[in-house]
């Protein structure tokens, strides 16, 4: 039976910043802002619109995910960064990566916009994964 553990607050918020700070790297002009603008087709002002709301939502996830992700570190018995890494990797396999396909096979986009929201997702799960390891 799995019960759930306490919630390790300074770790979740820790790691919810991190997450933050790789999305607004990763989806900087230093990175990948202007591929993923012309392929997404959301121009400069569309983006701006939406950036307050954006930023909430993409607040609230990481919570969620930085919380159910500790969990399941938990339950894997993922005490090391190694151990982290590996778990945290195949959750983003077998949940992020798979679902992440259907912008390609349905929405016809080109595998580099796959690639580049998945390896937005794989960076930033791998942060809170190893902070809230390092957290606990």
């Amino acid at each position: 039976m799995i019960e759930f553990v306490p919630i390790n607050l300074w770790g979740i918020g820790t790691a919810v910043l991190a997450a933050w700070a790789v999305a607004g790297l990763w989806y900087s002009p230093l990175l990948f802002m202007g591929p993923w603008a012309e392929m997404s087709g959301v121009d400069g002002a569309k983006f701006a619109a939406g950036l307050r709301r954006a930023i909430a939502v993409d607040l609230a996830s990481f919570a969620v995910m930085a919380f159910i992700l500790d969990q399941v570190l938990h339950a894997w018995g993922a005490l090391t960064i190694v151990s982290t890494v590996l778990c945290t990797f195949l959750l983003w396999l077998g949940f992020v990566a798979v679902t992440l396909l259907h912008s390609v096979t349905y929405e016809h986009r080109p595998l580099r916009y796959y690639a580049i929201n998945a390896g937005y997702r794989l960076v930033s799960m791998m942060a809170m994964g190893v902070i809230l390891t390092v957290l606990r």
